[in-house]
């Protein structure tokens, strides 16, 4: 969000011609009325009901609204309340050829804007509509000076967000709040040209499928024309046929030069109408989520292309030791499932898979003689079997991505009682990565063959992960172990 886009749309606010309704049932009052405010910079409309009135008032947005009391099909009370309703921005200014005190009371009470008595001089009525604007003008420059620091605080956390679905909560959230909306809905376009709904925000779940199909025809035409749209109540009936809806509002997502969605809201109470102003403040919203929902596909893609860069070195470790083909995979499965039961968070859960892909990265470095020996090992050979954690360690260490997979290489080997390698750490000293790793890691280790032995059982295997329970193995990783291979239903 570019705080000098707000400050150019209020200029141009403060420029425009202002909008001013006129209401009187007397052709000649209008026509004076008119010119003597058409020389200034305001667009003029004239209505001779409430009716007309009504019907202007629904289908323009207006900053002026000036009627009379007395009208035939009613009063200008009923004008103003409809205008408060439906344009609650607009000022009210009340005319009237019988005043009273209590006339007077009972309008500005009512929340009109001031009133003006009939036969009324030029000067009069100019300087009263003047005010009328100034005040209007200074409480919009209050809401866009409020919006600048709102959307530079939003622009700053959806900028600062990369994760998928945290930034799309982020985005409907937002807009639910700031635009006043009962319903939200986020498209984005596919490769093929296809729009796919991402995310809906609902209010009232007993509407929700019918506002997503209303939501989704409004997001095609949208994103056909590549227009920004509004509906009011009427239109958005005769489209879907649901009176729920009182006012929608739809706007593409451009990023780039290129259309890769489109951001729906729905009001379903009974308040007014999305404005054109609304429109503007929602098209800026809606550039800097796009913007940072092609940043955050740029990244996910940027870290699968890693990703498969780190599935590859795994695949190159087990490619040299023949025996333990697939048991970085598994690892990664079973740590996948304990995460999961502890509830860990995504981006946990991502440095998680780095680790286990990567544990025994360090292998590498130990000779193929050893490494595949049929039996079992000399002291000084199991000494370079158990450099691997620090090798490995020492390959990554300089690379930025995969430091996050360091404890997990470095602590697998550790033990809970402290007669581990290659640091001897005991208890919790020991980071969680490392103590995580090292129970699943030996239950695959016990249940495959090696060069030197057949694999066990998987009930032996949980038999020897009990028993070093507090001594190898840190006992709640133990249970989390055991609770996560129920689920997976491994348990014998």
């Amino acid at each position: 969000m570019r705080v000098n886009e707000i400050l150019d749309s209020i200029k141009k606010g403060q420029n425009a011609a202002e909008p001013i309704l006129v209401v009187d049932d007397e052709e000649n009052i209008l026509q004076i009325v008119s010119e003597m405010l058409s020389s200034q910079n305001y667009e003029i409309y004239l209505a001779p009901t409430v009716m007309e009135a009504s019907r202007l008032i629904k289908d323009k947005e207006m900053s002026i609204v000036l009627t009379d009391l007395v009208l035939p099909d009613g009063s200008g009370v009923d004008v103003m309340l409809y205008a408060q309703k439906n344009q609650p921005d607009a000022k009210i200014l009340l005319m009237t050829g019988k005043p009273t005190i209590q006339n007077a009371i009972s309008v500005l009470k009512k929340g009109a804007f001031d009133y003006l008595v009939k036969p009324f001089d030029m000067q009069t009525l100019l300087s009263t509509v003047k005010r009328a604007v100034d005040q209007l003008k200074l409480e919009r420059e209050n809401v866009r000076l409020n919006e600048i620091m709102s959307f530079y605080a939003i622009s700053e956390a959806m900028g600062s967000e990369i994760d998928p679905d945290r930034l799309l909560n982020l985005i409907l959230d937002t807009a639910v709040r700031e635009f006043t909306a009962d319903f939200a809905s986020l498209h984005l376009a596919t490769t093929d040209g296809e729009l796919r709904l991402e995310k809906t925000v609902c209010k009232d779940i007993n509407i929700s499928a019918a506002l997503n199909q209303f939501s989704q025809d409004l997001a095609w035409e949208v994103y056909n024309r590549n227009k920004p749209i509004i509906v009011n109540e009427i239109d958005a009936y005769a489209r879907s046929g649901l009176r729920a809806i009182k006012s929608s509002i739809c706007q593409p997502l451009m990023a780039k030069g290129k259309t890769i969605g489109t951001l729906s809201l729905v009001r379903t109470r009974d308040i007014h109408q999305f404005t054109t102003g609304q429109l503007t403040t929602l098209s800026l919203f809606a550039a800097k989520a796009a913007l940072s929902l092609e940043n955050s596909r740029l990244y996910k893609d940027l870290e699968d292309s890693y990703f498969d860069t780190v599935e590859a070195l795994a695949s190159a470790i087990e490619a040299r030791d023949k025996s333990t083909a697939g048991h970085t995979d598994r690892v990664w499965q079973i740590t996948l499932g304990i995460a999961r039961t502890a509830n860990w968070e995504a981006n946990r859960i991502k440095e998680l898979k780095m680790g286990a892909l990567l544990h025994d990265i360090g292998k590498i470095g130990v000779p193929d003689a050893i490494l595949n020996k049929p039996g079992p090992l000399t002291p000084e050979e199991q000494a370079v079997m158990k450099s691997h954690p620090e090798l490995g360690a020492h390959i990554i260490r300089e690379v930025a991505f995969l430091k996050p997979a360091l404890p997990y290489i470095l602590y697998h080997h550790e033990r809970f009682d402290g007669s581990g390698y290659p640091h001897g750490l005991k208890g919790d000293t020991i980071p969680i990565q490392g103590r995580l790793l090292a129970v699943v890691d030996t239950y695959d280790a016990i249940t495959n063959d090696r060069p030197y032995r057949k694999g066990r059982t998987i009930a032996e295997a949980i038999e020897e992960i009990k028993a070093n329970s507090g001594t190898q193995f840190d006992p709640q990783i133990v249970k989390a172990f055991l609770d996560t291979m129920k689920s997976l239903e491994l348990l014998p």
